[in-house]
Order: structure tokens, then sequence, then C-alpha cells
């Protein structure tokens, strides 16, 4: 299955496993272009409010800078840290598949979180 197969869903997981992962709503602060990675992608640094900032590597390279600058995303905050060419990922922003996305990689449009939405507060 590649990132483009919208044939099959992936298998069902407990539900007690997905309750493990810890969704935030996180703020945007900056967008830069990530240099030196596999595939096209920006690293993101995150203000999850009282739990401190984290960075993310995300393939975002599709969207603006400008529109991601400044709005509130959702990120997994427990995965421990991937590195993505010369850089640590400390959290997983959740996007849906680009409409232009090239073959071969996953460019996203991140999921953004309302906007009166807390920083660092849980997504259920």
């Amino acid at each position: 299955m590649t990132s483009n197969d919208k044939t099959f869903p992936k298998p069902d997981v407990a539900f007690d496993v997905f309750q493990k992962l810890d969704f935030r709503v996180a703020l945007v602060e900056s967008a830069e272009m990530a240099e030196g990675t596999r595939m096209p992608s920006r690293k993101l640094v995150l203000d999850l409010g009282h739990l401190g900032k984290r960075v993310s590597i995300a393939q975002f390279a599709l969207v603006p800078q400008e529109e991601l600058v400044g709005r509130k995303v959702i990120a997994c905050c427990n995965l421990g840290t991937r590195r993505i060419g010369k850089y640590e990922s400390q959290a997983l922003t959740l996007g849906t598949l680009h409409p232009q996305n090239p073959a071969g990689q996953a460019q996203a449009i991140p999921l953004y979180a309302y906007l009166d939405a807390t920083l660092g507060d849980m997504v259920f």
C-alpha cells in the first residue's frame, strides 16, 4: 500500500492502542524548508503551550509558509524522536494528502484545529 492508495483501509487496532497516542493542539511558529531531506519537507516549530515546543519534520512543501505560520494544527507528541535527514522530528503533525501530491511522495495539507482551541489541549 502506498500513500496514494485509496483502495484498502488499514487493519483494525484495539481502542486501548489508539488511546495511548497523545494528540495535541499546537501552534506553528515557523515552517522553513528542511534542506537535505529525502522528500521535500518543512521544519515546523510547534508551540504546545504548557508542554513546551517541539520540532516536526513534515511533507508540507506544497503548502506556502505563510499559510502554515500562525495556524493551529494537530500533532501526535508521544511517538518518540525520528531522524529525518539531518533533523530530529519530535512530533508527527497530522495531515491529509495534498491534491497535487507527486507520485512516490506523501505531500500533505495539515489538519487544522479550531481557532479558539487552547495550545496543548488533548485531541480525542
